[in-house]
């Protein structure tokens, strides 16, 4: 079942919530719908900033960038990326 079957056109979803989402949750088939209704660019870009660092999801990261993105890269590109979601800044003055 296809991911976007719930939503309307003029649905209030913003678009880097739904690449997110579809890159992460759907099913291959979604993730090809997906790229036939949103510029490559657009998805890369918003890939990059909200999942690729994201440890969480390494598996579909390298197939994403393998498969939809032509990135020759292995495993350790991602685990090199910083992962800004789970550091946490400590200030001392």
């Amino acid at each position: 079942m296809s991911v976007f079957w719930n939503i309307d056109k003029n649905s209030k979803i913003d678009e880097v919530t739904l690449i997110e989402h579809t890159l992460k949750y759907g099913d291959f088939d979604d993730i090809v719908d997906l790229f036939k209704k949103i510029d490559k660019n657009r998805i890369k870009e918003v890939w990059l900033k909200t999942m690729a660092t994201d440890k969480r999801f390494l598996k579909v990261n390298l197939m994403i960038a393998r498969i939809f993105f032509d990135m020759d890269v292995e495993k350790d590109y991602f685990e090199g990326l910083n992962n800004a979601r789970f550091e946490v800044k400590v200030s001392v003055k």
